[in-house]
């Protein structure tokens, strides 16, 4: 299993398959929260401008300080897809053994639970019995599955409960681009994020979450708007793939009872279906004092670099591109590498892209079990 996940090349992009390394499969979880039942954090909750537009909370991780990749930068629970991941979706949900998606809800459940100690499982009343049940309870069986990913089935088998995947709600994927994938040392991610949006009957275990200590330092909940207002201000690092996540939901999901019909409905079809695979693009000088007018008025231009990243559906996606006009991309300008970069998105509306996507989606499940 660990070979073939190993040798998961991205297929968005015809670049993907010379790049001469793999990319890294990847599974986050965003953890939403209703208000009331997680703690407001007085230094960085409500940052925005009057009161949060959303009923909910999400849960954020700061990673280490000493962290090979973004060290520093706020990230929802997740990590990388172990081959230990492929056994426990086979022992637990019987699926089939080149079930990937199984595989890839499965290590994401389990991240959640090693970086957090939120257990989503399946009763959800299950995750109580953890502290009753042998190793210690529930922090000793979060440093067992560290130490040993396959802990997750002895966990599930003590708790009388298999990993609630179908609670996990597709959300998007992003894959590193070419110039951070060469850069990196192993290689980028295709990094694939679900949304939890946790039920009242999960209130106990989200008030005691708690970052591990070890990939992460420090665990906290905000709205959207807080998270953004907070990384706008500079008082929160955080990567362009969550700041795009944090907008959406910012812009479109007011209320936790409306984010399951938001994840499913046709018009996500472009972020949720396609995988997001940035591609620098070149901007009009125009653009780049539009963008420094609106973020800081009398900014020097000449001394303000702005990179524009083309996602697909944007008219200079290279793989997925857009009809002429249409806008997906991000514009960022700063430290990006160390996410705290100043951020915009621009996007219009797009219904189709001229591209046989179901062709193009069969020879990304044929790479992805080679």
């Amino acid at each position: 299993m660990r070979s073939g996940l190993r040798q998961m090349y991205c297929a968005a992009g015809p670049d993907s398959l010379t790049a001469g390394k793999p990319w890294r499969l990847s599974a986050s979880v965003v953890v939403l929260a209703p208000r009331g039942l997680v703690p407001e954090n007085r230094e960085l909750g409500n940052t925005a401008s009057g009161e949060a537009r959303q009923d909910y909370k999400v849960c954020l991780l700061r990673r280490g300080a000493r962290s090979s990749f973004m060290p520093d930068v706020m990230v929802f629970p997740g990590g990388a897809v172990d081959a230990e991941d492929g056994a426990s979706a086979c022992q637990l949900l019987n699926a089939q053994a080149d079930d990937l998606d199984a595989v890839v809800r499965c290590a994401a459940i389990r991240e959640v639970f090693e970086e957090s100690g939120i257990g989503i499982l399946e009763p959800l009343s299950a995750a109580s019995r953890l502290q009753a049940a042998p190793h210690g309870g529930r922090s000793a069986w979060r440093q067992a599955i560290h130490k040993d990913p396959s802990q997750l089935t002895a966990l599930c088998a003590a708790a009388g409960a298999t990993p609630a995947t179908s609670s996990l709600l597709p959300w998007c994927s992003f894959v590193t681009p070419d110039m951070e994938h060469q850069r990196l040392k192993k290689g980028g991610f295709d990094a694939r994020f679900f949304v939890w949006p946790s039920p009242p009957e999960a209130a106990e275990q989200l008030a005691e979450a708690l970052a591990d200590g070890q990939e992460t330092t420090g665990l906290i909940w905000l709205s959207p708007d807080e998270a953004l207002a907070a990384q706008a201000a500079g008082r929160v690092a955080m990567a362009p793939p969550q700041w795009y996540i944090l907008r959406e939901l910012a812009d479109n999901c007011p209320f936790l009872a409306g984010v399951a019909a938001y994840a499913s409905g046709a018009s996500r079809a472009l972020v949720r279906d396609y995988p997001i695979k940035p591609y620098p693009t070149q901007l009009e000088e125009s653009e780049i004092a539009e963008f420094w007018a609106k973020k800081s008025p009398g900014a020097e231009v000449a001394k303000a670099p702005v990179m524009a990243l083309a996602y697909p559906g944007d008219e200079k996606h290279p793989v997925f591109p857009g009809p002429p006009g249409a806008r997906h991309r991000m514009l960022l300008s700063g430290e990006i590498t160390s996410g705290a970069g100043r951020y915009e998105l621009q996007r219009s509306e797009v219904s189709s892209i001229p591209l046989p996507l179901k062709e193009v989606m069969q020879d990304w499940r044929r790479l992805a079990k080679l």
